[in-house]
């Protein structure tokens, strides 16, 4: 029992540890970048030369785009949309490593070899193996308005394998907006290309890492033309993904510890049952007499070698199954293999040495013969309950049950019912608070508003690149019924006090926004609005004022009006406002001057809208409605109409599923067996009262119905004490992990507590069924075969 219970919590702790630190030993395989760099110019290799001499930059590697579609006889098939990466010098190969899931990384010297990532394998069914004809277009030639309607012929055409399907670096852990089909180029094609490259992103690993970020990021912004450079940090992303993996990693912790307890409880009940199977014994060494020190010593042998084997056993039933770490979605992409956590599982069976150890101590001091000698003539404890019970004219069974339930009876007779009372209900807390924890999980995974979408639809152009112009919008949704309210919004970064945040550029007094936790919106341009984790960094509060500097280098004073939580949406594999992170400022805060090609623009519309339905209004119908009336906004760019898209936190917190209604039948099956435990202890211990009680005329049914009474009194009292406490507990543990995820807090009180009564109640009289049958089997006549008491 020590060694599996212990092995169980070694074995979730140190996979807890593990899964939190499967991104970080990821990126570290997977050589990535410190930070990546992006023009809205096209693509310069002189430029990129140039980042990729300044001092502090140790390698550099960079993709470039490419207009590329798939043919069908000869022409674009435009209901296979991707993003076609290639390169010069070998990112995703050497740098920022593309993982095969299937299959394997393309040669780099070979042109007809190409991966796809796993979105696009599954929406358009592409299998390794599988041989397409590819065609390559110019900028020119896609942005012509006409070509869509009568397409030219590809500048470049070539018959290509797949030989890949898996995952870039940035979609491992990801929000489902962050996702798009992506193909994967070899360096061979990409140089037989190289003068259609449209765009491209520089990734540079820096030589002292995030510390000079900063240093190197001035020094590129000298070398491009204003506005037109855009930064992303990697450790931005390993920050999202700690966040994002820490759903998986609690709940793998949270039933470590219980496990543990659990194990502790378990533990000392079997040692206390091993110690006092040997009563006898020791009072004989006493009359004989041994020394109360030798006795104990003799006493504490054999429970010592229990413990020490136990935590020898749980440490290496943790190693033997630590292949099963992490869990997650690094799973995929990680090779898993045995792991060795020093830290778990060294501490954690020294600590189960040293409590078990300590327990045993106990339970021989507290059993000595010396001690007994003077408690032997001692009563034991009446049960008041079972006085109750008889004065209101429960049946003999009951107060039976009842007595053998609460009252301390000889200490030689002892059956450890206080211990399986406290397990009992300890058991029962932990059932009830991971039911709370679990119920409140669901309920923020399918509410949408709880994660920053408090809207029903997004109309986003060119995955955040793109405009969308206002007025043709203005009418679309004004013809439409089922809309309550839109609002526009341009994704942007602004400095605040010094640090670069992710921003929603919107106007001020807009209908459709972010939902507040504290405050109120904005409603002019001097005041702001700071995700949770944001105001924490910058350590402001509502009422306080901040210095936000403009894209030209101007600096205003703005109030923070507002706490908001942000939904999980920008520009696709940049930096962008999520959860906690982020704020909304003015338009004019936001820079929205350019197009998509980077060709300065004036009055360009916002990059998304946020549209609100009508109560009552189908979802569903309303979306599929939206995508077919705002064709007319789509440009070369093109737009999507999208439900809510979930951050990777929430995409991983569904990913834990059953886990706390696993932690939940582990503690039932536990408090089960202990309780299964201490009712045939009872029935040994209480054989001459029961053959007593046979001898005065109780039936078979009656002597166990007693052994039923008992089980379910033991039950009862720890659902009055476990129910409240573990609601108390689930909600503390909700609220705890909602401020950590940035969510709004607002934890779920479960139907299904009501099923926990009934359930305990019936587990508690299964578990009885076995002792039960024992007590049946006892006799009149078995009072000649029982020694006589003492």
């Amino acid at each position: 029992m020590i060694g599996l219970m212990g092995g169980l919590a070694l074995f979730a702790i140190a996979g807890a540890r593990r899964t939190q630190s499967s991104y970080a030993r990821f990126l570290r395989a997977s050589e990535s970048s410190t930070m990546s760099v992006t023009t809205s110019e096209n693509f310069d290799l002189a430029a990129n030369d140039a980042i990729a001499s300044l001092p502090g930059v140790r390698r550099s590697r960079t993709y470039v785009g490419f207009g590329v579609s798939v043919l069908v006889d000869g022409q674009p098939d435009f209901s296979q949309e991707f993003e076609a990466k290639g390169t010069f010098d070998g990112l995703f190969f050497d740098q920022d490593r593309f993982t095969a899931t299937k299959g394997r990384l393309p040669d780099p010297g070979r042109q007809d070899e190409v991966a796809f990532n796993e979105l696009a394998a599954a929406k358009f069914g592409y299998h390794v193996g599988q041989r397409i004809e590819i065609g390559v277009y110019s900028l020119e030639q896609g942005l012509d308005p006409k070509w869509f309607a009568a397409p030219t012929p590809p500048v470049h055409r070539l018959t290509v394998t797949i030989v890949g399907i898996g995952e870039f670096p940035e979609e491992v852990i990801h929000d489902d907006g962050d996702r798009d089909e992506q193909l994967l180029l070899t360096p061979a094609f990409s140089a037989s290309v190289a003068q259609y490259a449209t765009y491209g992103v520089q990734g540079l690993i820096l030589t002292n890492g995030d510390d000079d970020v900063e240093r190197v990021r001035a020094e590129i912004v000298k070398l491009v033309p204003p506005g037109s450079v855009e930064f992303h940090t990697t450790s931005v992303d390993a920050a999202h993904a700690r966040q994002a993996l820490r759903p998986l990693s609690i709940t793998l912790a949270l039933f470590g510890i219980i496990a543990g307890v659990v194990g502790l409880v378990l533990g000392a009940q079997a040692l206390a049952r091993l110690h006092r199977n040997h009563h006898d014994e020791h009072a004989l060494l006493r009359v004989f007499g041994a020394s109360p020190q030798s006795i104990a010593t003799t006493s504490l042998i054999p429970l010592g070698v229990v413990v020490i084997a136990g935590a020898v056993l749980a440490v290496l039933l943790a190693i033997a199954a630590s292949p099963l770490m992490p869990i997650g979605p690094v799973r995929r992409v990680a090779a898993a293999g045995i792991d060795f956590d020093t830290l778990v599982l060294l501490a954690g069976g020294f600590v189960m040495v040293v409590a078990l150890l300590t327990i045993s101590v106990l339970v021989v001091w507290r059993d000595s013969p010396e001690r007994l000698e003077g408690q032997l003539r001692k009563l034991g404890h009446v049960s008041r309950l079972a006085g109750l019970a008889t004065s209101i004219g429960l049946p003999p069974t009951a107060v039976i049950g009842l007595r053998s339930a609460f009252e301390t009876p000889h200490k030689s007779d002892a059956v450890p019912n206080r211990s399986v009372l406290a397990g009992a209900a300890l058991a029962i807390v932990m059932v009830v608070g991971a039911v709370t924890f679990g119920a409140s999980l669901t309920t923020l995974t399918n509410s949408p508003r709880m994660f920053g979408w408090d809207w029903n639809a997004t109309v986003l152009s060119a995955n955040g690149y793109g405009n969308i112009d206002v007025g043709e919008a203005t009418a679309i949704f004004a013809a439409d019924p089922h809309i309550a309210g839109w609002s526009g919004a341009y994704f942007g970064d602004i400095d605040i006090d010094g640090v670069v945040v992710s921003a929603l550029g919107m106007e001020a007094q807009s209908s459709v926004t972010p939902p507040i936790l504290r405050g109120r919106m904005i409603q002019s341009d001097d005041e702001i609005v700071l995700g949770d984790a944001t105001a924490a960094k910058l350590r402001k509060h509502v009422g306080d004022e901040v210095t936000v500097t403009d894209a030209s280098g101007s600096a205003h004073q703005a109030k923070v009006v507002g706490v908001a939580i942000f939904p999980s949406i920008g520009r696709i594999h940049t930096a962008h406002v999520s959860l906690g992170a982020g704020a909304v400022v003015g338009s004019r805060f936001v820079p929205h001057d350019r197009d998509i090609t980077g060709v300065p623009t004036a009055g360009l519309g916002p990059n998304v809208i946020f549209v609100r339905y009508q109560k009552g209004a189908d979802r569903d119908e309303e979306l599929a409605h939206l995508r077919s009336t705002t064709g007319p906004l789509s440009g070369f760019a093109g737009l999507d109409v999208l439900p809510a898209q979930r951050p990777a936190e929430i995409v991983n917190s569904s990913s834990v599923g059953g886990a706390p209604l696993t932690v939940a039948f582990t503690l039932a099956l536990g408090a089960a067996v202990s309780l299964a435990l201490a009712l045939g202890a009872s029935v040994r211990k209480r054989s001459r009262d029961l053959a007593v009680l046979s001898a005065l005329g109780f039936t078979r049914r009656q002597l166990a119905s007693t052994v039923a009474w008992q089980a379910t009194s033991m039950v009862v009292v720890g659902l009055l004490v476990g129910v409240p406490l573990g609601v108390v507990l689930g909600r503390e543990l909700w609220l705890v992990f909602a401020e950590q995820l940035h969510v709004v807090p607002e934890p779920t009180l479960p139907i299904g507590l009501l099923l926990v009564v009934p359930a305990a109640l019936a587990i508690g009289n299964l578990v009885a069924a076995l002792p039960a049958r024992a007590a049946r089997t006892v006799r009149a006549s078995n009072l000649t075969q029982l020694p006589l008491p003492q």
